[in-house]
């Protein structure tokens, strides 16, 4: 029986059987194919779907801040500095939060702060800083309020609908994790303030924490199929092992616990810094670990599959820098056979370790999707 592509997702993070080897990769909105951009979701999952992939939909849900937190921008002219800074305030009831960011080339046109790696890379001034910056933080992290919920949920119908259309499964990005503080903060700070206030830093992750267990709820009021969480930057290339014990752990066992419970597969990706953690990782209840990247760390496909087998899927496979950037297609062919040697064809899905660009040879990407083909 021929799946859909949702069906061979949801089964491969299960890990039943299914018809074939689903292949599941992603396109950064820069990237142009013959003509055909991919600067909205809509132009990335149809490019996959030409190519016979598996393309998954993204929808997240809507957070909300405080009723009585204001918000301010304004941008201004700094000596010394080659771009405008943009400013921002958030005034809560206990007080003002500022952040400012430079407006570079990713934050060029941007007339608000959009917390994500540009914020985090074009950082100016911080928005945490004292002990009290930490609990005004909690007042930009709440519930969001039913009146936006539903207008989301209408706003994205033309989204699900398209999903439906093509059996394609719906991924909520429900929750950053210790992402969100580098987002505010960057890394370097948030690292400091892990040692040196750990209480401060935990009462934070706990505000996101609690944040993220909202959107949980609201996913699976909507029509979300998997629950996506990102914890590439709470790895040990940023913090140590006792921090993600201490922080991450009890607060991710909860998360997957509430997804399950209300029916959500729900899978984590991470990048790099994940070696003195795989055990770990692999007994957090996790329907599947995502994303990975054997070439640029110390965590093989075979130390991956060691890690994982048995306790949760793997969605992963082919190194985007360290090959699909490279100048060897078959390079690229071989990698692609060793991820089904080392995986087999259940329980696993094949992907990219990161978005593919648009200065990567095309070349490598139709070598992976042919050998895929060949193979699955």
């Amino acid at each position: 029986m021929t799946m859909t592509p949702k069906e061979r997702i949801c089964a491969a993070m299960q890990s039943e059987e299914v018809d074939y080897l689903p292949c599941s990769i992603y396109f950064n909105g820069n990237l142009t194919v013959d003509g055909r951009s991919c600067a909205t979701l809509a132009d990335r999952t149809e490019l996959a779907l030409a190519l016979g992939t598996d393309p998954v939909i993204g929808a997240g849900v809507p957070g909300g801040m405080h009723a009585e937190v204001a918000i301010r921008t304004w941008e201004e002219r700094v000596a010394g500095e080659e771009y405008p800074i943009l400013w921002q305030a958030w005034d809560t009831p206990v007080g003002t939060l500022t952040q400012a960011v430079r407006k570079g080339l990713a934050s060029a046109n941007w007339k608000r702060i959009h917390w994500g790696d540009e914020s985090a890379s074009s950082l100016y001034k911080p928005l945490i800083e004292t002990a009290e910056d930490i609990e005004r933080f909690r007042f930009l992290m709440q519930p969001c309020t039913e009146e936006r919920f539903a207008a989301w949920q209408k706003a994205s119908e033309p989204t699900f609908s398209y999903a439906r259309e093509h059996g394609l499964p719906v991924v909520c990005t429900y929750g950053q994790g210790l992402a969100a503080l580098m987002f505010t903060m960057g890394a370097e700070r948030a690292v400091y303030l892990a040692m040196d206030d750990p209480t401060g830093f935990e009462d934070l992750a706990e505000t996101i924490h609690r944040a993220e267990m909202h959107k949980i709820g609201l996913a699976a009021r909507s029509q979300v199929d998997i629950l996506k969480r990102f914890g590439g930057y709470e790895m040990c290339n940023f913090y140590n092992p006792e921090i993600y014990q201490r922080v991450c752990v009890p607060r991710l066992r909860k998360e997957i616990e509430l997804a399950h419970s209300l029916g959500l597969l729900v899978y984590y990706r991470v990048v790099t810094g994940m070696e003195p953690l795989l055990e770990t990782i692999a007994g957090l209840g996790f329907d599947c670990i995502e994303g990975g990247e054997p070439h640029l760390s110390q965590c093989s496909l075979a130390a991956w599959q060691a890690a994982f087998a048995g306790r949760a899927a793997s969605w992963t496979g082919v190194s985007t820098p360290g090959l699909l950037g490279g100048k060897d297609p078959e390079a690229v062919r071989q990698e692609v056979r060793h991820c089904v040697e080392v995986f087999g064809r259940r329980g696993f899905i094949l992907g990219v370790t990161n978005s593919l660009r648009q200065h990567f040879p095309w070349e490598n990407t139709v070598a992976m999707i042919d050998e895929w083909k060949r193979v699955r």
